[in-house]
């Protein structure tokens, strides 16, 4: 008997993916259907289980439905095959099967009719068919309460194999993934409503999870989605006219998905009950109240491609509408061909045309823990830094083998190509992060009252995976000041000269070996007068204060700083800017400001490309090599006596380009002997950090590297001045210098603490 149902749930997962590529009105391929469904039929004659055999030939009974094109809703077939394959899971287990299916039957119209299991079967018939689907014996007494349905009860990830955990987890990963592409196609959704592949590209999100959470038993899950489904289903038919109202719904609806998500991640994570206490029960209504009320509106679709085809004509369309109106249970698709204006073949190939999906090219990929992936990376780091101090050691420096340079320069192409591939799988495009921007600037611009447009471009601009994932918390904090402070209402804006409608761009670029995002509204820009009154009030700058435009906007960097004459529930509480520059800094990267009054402002953030490699200058100090952030240096030059002085309460400076800029002795931040005492004995690197200038005072630069970074460990992770270390092609260390700290540690005259 185990081996029997063994072969049942092979042929099953057959069926499956059968039914998972099917289309309706595909006459070929139901037929093939219905030859495995007998088939399994068959194989269930041999169980002692009435509620498989009947729900098998309940799918059969709706499946001759779809192949008499007495229906196209393809969701019930799916739900059967769906149950089967649970109810075999039990089977399997040795165990009773508890799924409730009468509800099921209900949908596959079974139930309505009563209809009783043939005796012919070598089955006793056990009376209706809610009496099989309820598997009890007993008599049901009016009014004692139904016990509970076991499998209604919350799963516990405790109860679950570690392969359905981890099947469990996939899903998780993929349904928010799937969620976010829902969010944005919806926003592009709401500015073209016709648009087809934008409607087919929502859809097929919805109908993998609803697929999913039911073959894991994700009840709540797969009820919502499913609601939706069928709501979008209709809209992508042309019985739904998508408006405003419909692309709310269907928010709340991924609003509420992504919670449930949430709730089943949080059970696997604390291996405790799968469910996050979401009551889907109104929203379900609300969806399936939309969808009855549209039922009304009939497949005018089906006839306009029947009229386009030249299958009928415009009067035979007009005269099957008016009989429909009449008779608003019946398809228009019955109507037509029982008049005989079209045959049915006609109707199926106009069925499907409607049900279409937009196809493209797709390419193969494969899923890649990232732990992994990680470690291969470092791994790679390592082969690129073992073959540099190949190639530097003596014995190979020292030989004339032509052959062995010409195998080293060979391992150096290869270990060169190995690390830009391996550096690559590590490259995601930024647009994901850029996605989750449409719905924030949507749901922002309706809470305000204001009208604003997100236009993206770049998104396919490739960033390190690590840069990607810290990027979406300082983005969110600009683009709500963005929309929230920086752009008018559209009576402001009117009233300015200026469309209704604002703009905020979203804009992403290499330059220079970085990568550029650049956030501009054309809203009101910033306030410098109120920037600095604000900045005089708290005591920020001096009252003989002496700043340029850029650092009066770069105050508004400083914590709990903020010019808002009121708080909202979005922003205006002085928190998010200064979280941005620290999560920017902390990315080796920087942000600029440029401001134009009345006419908008723009940031701009650098950003390198990845954070395991860095691009930088190698430098000497006594003994000691030091890297210098390639981002941060403006110049180097060898001082002469008349640019070096001293300033009361400033100590040394050099003058550079008509400025004086404040020197700082690397060797003594350090604690190393120099090679030089005067600065014009040896040479200084200019660098920049926050608009505040710095000359280091050096012996020796020794080249431009490109290195990979290495962690320092945890005892040497938070000493100031250094953010972290790179083997070098001798096998030495060399110290990664932060821009920041070197200036806190040079300012306090301290050295470097841990």
């Amino acid at each position: 008997m185990s081996e029997r149902i063994e072969q049942i749930g092979v042929r099953l997962e057959g069926i499956a993916l059968e039914v998972v590529t099917l289309e309706a009105g595909d006459i070929p391929a139901l037929g093939n259907l219905m030859n495995g469904l007998e088939a399994l039929g068959a194989d269930a004659e041999d169980l002692d289980d009435l509620r498989f055999l009947q729900v098998v030939r309940s799918v059969k009974a709706y499946l001759e439905k779809l192949i008499l094109a007495e229906s196209t809703d393809l969701g019930p077939l799916e739900e059967g095959v769906t149950t089967l394959q649970a109810l075999q899971r039990d089977l399997a287990k040795g165990e009773t099967p508890q799924l409730d299916v009468s509800g099921l039957l209900e949908k596959l119209g079974v139930e309505k009719e009563r209809e009783e299991v043939p005796a012919e079967d070598g089955m006793e018939s056990r009376g209706t068919v809610e009496e099989a689907g309820s598997g009890s014996a007993e008599p049901d007494t009016p009014d004692s309460e139904s016990p509970e349905d076991p499998a209604e009860a919350p799963v516990s990830a405790a109860a679950l194999s570690e392969e359905d955990r981890q099947i469990l987890q996939d899903f998780v990963g993929e349904s928010r993934e799937n969620l976010e592409s829902i969010e944005v196609n919806l926003v592009n959704l709401e500015q073209d409503p016709g648009d087809l592949e934008t409607m087919n590209s929502i859809f097929r999100p919805f109908h993998t999870i609803k697929g999913v959470s039911g073959f894991l038993n994700l009840k709540e899950i797969n009820k919502l989605s499913h609601s939706a489904e069928n709501l979008l289903d209709k809209a992508r038919n042309g019985d739904l006219q998508v408006g405003e109202g419909i692309i709310d719904l269907i928010l709340e609806s991924v609003d509420t998905l992504k919670r449930m998500i949430d709730g089943v991640q949080e059970g696997l994570d604390s291996k405790g009950p799968m469910t996050s206490g979401v009551d889907t029960g109104p929203l379900v209504q609300k969806l399936n109240l939309v969808n009855e009320e549209q039922e009304k509106w009939g497949d005018s679709r089906v006839g306009e491609i029947l009229l386009r085809k030249g299958a009928i004509t415009q009067e035979d369309l007009d005269n099957g509408l008016e009989k429909q109106k009449s008779q608003p249970d019946r398809k228009l698709g019955e109507i037509l061909l029982e008049e005989k204006k079209t045959e049915s073949k006609e109707v199926i190939s106009a069925l499907r045309d409607q049900r279409k999906y937009g196809k493209g090219h797709v390419d193969l990929q494969v899923k890649v823990d990232t732990v992994k992936l990680d470690n291969m990376v470092d791994l790679t780091g390592e082969l690129v830094i073992a073959q540099s101090m190949l190639r530097q050691n003596p014995y190979i420096t020292s030989s004339n083998d032509q052959k062995l340079y010409h195998n080293l320069g060979q391992l150096n192409q290869i270990t060169s190509g190995l690390q830009r591939i391996a550096m690559s799988m590590r490259m995601v495009p930024i647009k994901s992060t850029f996605q989750k921007m449409v719905r924030l600037v949507r749901d922002l611009a309706k809470n305000a009252g204001k009208e604003v447009a997100l236009e993206m471009s770049g998104e396919d601009t490739e960033i390190d995976r690590n840069v990607v994932d810290e990027l979406y918390e300082p983005m969110v904090h600009m683009i709500r000041n963005a929309v929230d402070h920086g752009m008018e209402s559209p009576d402001e804006r009117e009233a300015a000269g200026k469309e209704r409608r604002g703009s905020v761009q979203l804009r992403a670029f290499h330059r220079g070996g970085n990568i550029v995002i650049e956030i501009e509204d054309d809203g009101r820009g910033l306030n410098r007068e109120a920037i600095l009154e604000k900045a005089l009030s708290r005591e920020l700058i001096p009252e003989d204060h002496k700043l340029t435009d850029a650092e009066i906007c770069n105050l508004i960097f400083h914590p709990g700083f903020s010019t808002a004459e009121k708080v909202t529930d979005v922003s205006g509480r002085g928190v998010g800017m200064d979280v941005v520059k620290k999560a920017i800094e902390k990315l080796r990267g920087r942000v600029e400001i440029n401001t134009r009054p009345g006419l908008g402002s723009t940031f701009v953030i650098n950003l390198p490309l990845t954070l395991a490699i860095i691009e930088g200058m190698l430098v000497r100090v006594g003994k000691e090599r030091y890297i210098i952030p390639a981002l941060a240096i403006l110049e180097s030059f060898r001082p002469s006596r008349d640019q070096y002085s001293t300033v009361e309460g400033k100590g040394e400076m050099i003058r550079t380009r008509g400025s004086l800029v404040p020197l700082v002795r690397l060797h003594r931040i350090f604690g190393v002997e120099s090679d030089f005492e005067q600065p014009w004995e040896g040479l200084v690197v200019a660098v920049e950090h926050e608009d505040k200038k710095m000359c280091l005072l050096l012996d020796e630069l020794l080249g431009k590297e490109e290195v990979v970074i290495k962690s320092l460990g945890g005892g040497l992770r938070n000493i100031k001045g250094i953010a972290g270390g790179a083997i070098l092609g001798d096998g030495r260390v060399g110290l990664i210098l932060d821009m920041s700290g070197i200036h806190d540690v040079a300012r306090g005259n301290g050295r470097p603490s841990h």
